[in-house]
């Protein structure tokens, strides 16, 4: 029966090898398919994720402020380039200028903790955003003192470099960046 394989292993032997051969490149083929399968769905899952996360992080909820300054909008926000007949000069203007004559009380946006103050006040809303506020004349307010929004900070009258006096200019940072705010105000 030995010699009967052997024989038989001599004249088929590499039919057999060459059909082994085959299975085996034909099982790899098909598990490699199987697993650029399960890669693709795995990266669509993970693509999908990340745009409703993206969508989530970009899109912040409103923050409602309060008014800083009665006077109208003097100038509002933009990142285009505006002109300044100050100046002569085009730039981006990344806050809003509010009408105040010497005197007129300035108010805090929101709620937070007074940083800095001089003929600039700053104040962190403990929210990663901060409001500056420039042409300042008197200071109401210290470093560490808290303040509500609509609160007054100070009052209105000093000059501010290369856009002159009669107003005041407001800048709300987000994560350190200027922000909009205050689209409806006029």
């Amino acid at each position: 029966m030995l010699q009967k394989i052997k024989r038989g292993m001599e004249s088929w032997g590499h039919y057999l090898l060459a059909l082994l051969c085959a299975g085996v490149i034909l099982l790899s083929a098909v598990w490699t398919r199987q697993q650029q399968e399960l890669e693709t769905a795995d990266q669509a899952a993970l693509s999908d994720q990340g745009q409703r996360l993206a969508q989530v992080m970009e899109t912040p909820e409103p923050i409602a402020y309060a008014r800083p300054a009665a006077g109208a909008v003097l100038r509002g926000y933009c990142e285009a380039p505006v002109f300044f007949p100050e100046m002569g000069v085009w730039k981006p203007h990344p806050c809003l200028d509010f009408t105040a004559a010497a005197g007129e009380t300035v108010c805090a946006l929101g709620l937070g903790t007074v940083v800095s103050c001089g003929e600039e006040i700053r104040i962190d809303h403990g929210d990663g955003s901060e409001s500056l506020y420039r042409g300042i004349r008197e200071t109401k307010v210290h470093p560490g003192q808290r303040v509500r929004a609509g609160e007054a900070i100070g009052t209105a009258g000093a000059s501010i470099p290369f856009e002159g006096k009669g107003h005041i200019c407001v800048t709300l940072f987000q994560a350190g960046k200027p922000a909009a705010f205050g689209a409806d105000w006029k």
